[in-house]
């Protein structure tokens, strides 16, 4: 078994154009484009989503792969988690293969059975493997097709960049170094999560000042300090783009909920300037210039949402404000903040 560490992207179709772009200044080791279409299984209670294992069979070409992967880690859209692989003859498997899977994994998966699908994801997937210096390898995967379950379906256009070899840090550092304008965000919702999600869908509504409250009782307590405000802050703004704008801009309260969330967040970040600069310096890898760059983005974001709440207090236009928010969220200035948080909390 082998780790998989990897950082995702959620972009537009023209994105791979500038990506292409960028990748002109690496070495590139391999380059090719696949068709992949992949089914998810589990039983009819969903027992398997409930326990965080995700069991799919990929085709790839006339090639099948049986694959089980467990509940990993999650950082910001940084996802790390163990992953078991199993060559099939063809898209079917039984006990005999998952006794297999069972070995090398120890997770028993018979007593789930009997499986069925549950969602697909078939999409087309080009990709390139990349030498970044410093002895880092990175796949480096853009992904365009869409989520079926049943008479669902939801888009999917994704970049993936996977650490084949090297340090976290190196992953980190190529993506921040390439061109990364709009229509962009870290993305830590794995295609399986979005799959149960749209098979299951329902709105699930979190009050986010409840959860600002619980954060800030762990931090206070916590050592992982900035981990904690980085997945507050991911999840925050997955949680917006899950529910979208028409429904957040639907009326006056869920609007200002969700602005004030991020308020809450930005402000904290600005009055406690000295306590994180504290923290970050227990890091071995710190580095003052990311610590810098993160309180400057921290000071623009903080205006930003104060003008985006001075508009709305004067226009009284929900979508709109929702809409700012959105774009805001959505630009190239906010990953490379959430990559400096990522690289300082390491």
């Amino acid at each position: 078994m082998t780790p998989e560490i990897e950082l995702k992207l959620a972009v537009t179709p023209n994105f791979v154009e500038l990506l292409t772009q960028s990748l002109t200044n690496f070495h590139i080791l391999q380059h090719k484009t696949v068709f992949l279409g992949n089914c998810y299984y589990d039983n009819a209670n969903l027992q398997l989503a409930a326990c965080k294992i995700g069991l799919r069979v990929r085709k790839e070409n006339e090639n099948f792969t049986l694959t089980l992967k467990t509940d990993g880690e999650v950082k910001g859209g940084l996802h790390i988690r163990p992953e078991y692989n199993l060559s099939l003859e063809n898209a079917d498997f039984g006990e005999v293969q998952l006794a297999a899977l069972a070995e090398q994994s120890g997770i028993s998966l018979s007593q789930f059975m009997p499986f069925q699908i549950i969602f697909s994801t078939d999409f087309e997937r080009q990709f390139w493997l990349v030498e970044c210096g410093n002895g880092a390898v990175i796949e480096v995967a853009f992904d365009q097709g869409e989520i079926l379950a049943g008479k669902n379906k939801q888009a999917i256009c994704e970049v993936e960049f996977e650490l084949k070899q090297g340090k976290i840090q190196d992953l980190l550092f190529f993506v921040k170094g390439l061109i990364l304008e709009k229509a962009i965000r870290l993305s830590s919702a794995s295609k399986a999560q979005r799959g149960y999600a749209l098979a299951n869908f329902e709105i699930k509504e979190i009050d986010w000042l409840v959860e600002w409250e619980f954060v800030l009782q762990k931090i206070s307590t916590d050592s992982k300090y900035l981990q904690h405000l980085l997945q507050f802050e991911q999840n925050l703004i997955e949680d917006t783009f899950s529910l979208g704008q028409s429904y957040l801009g639907a009326d006056f309260s869920r609007c200002v909920a969700r602005i004030s969330a991020f308020f809450n967040l930005y402000s904290y970040f600005q009055e406690n300037q000295s306590l994180l600069h504290r923290i970050c310096l227990q890091n071995s890898n710190f580095d003052e210039s990311i610590f810098i760059e993160l309180l400057d983005s921290n000071q623009w974001l903080l205006e930003q949402i104060k003008d985006i709440m001075c508009t709305h207090s004067q226009t009284k236009n929900h979508q709109q404000a929702i809409g700012q928010l959105c774009q805001l969220l959505e630009t190239g200035e906010y990953v490379k903040r959430m990559l400096n948080l990522l690289q300082l909390g390491l």
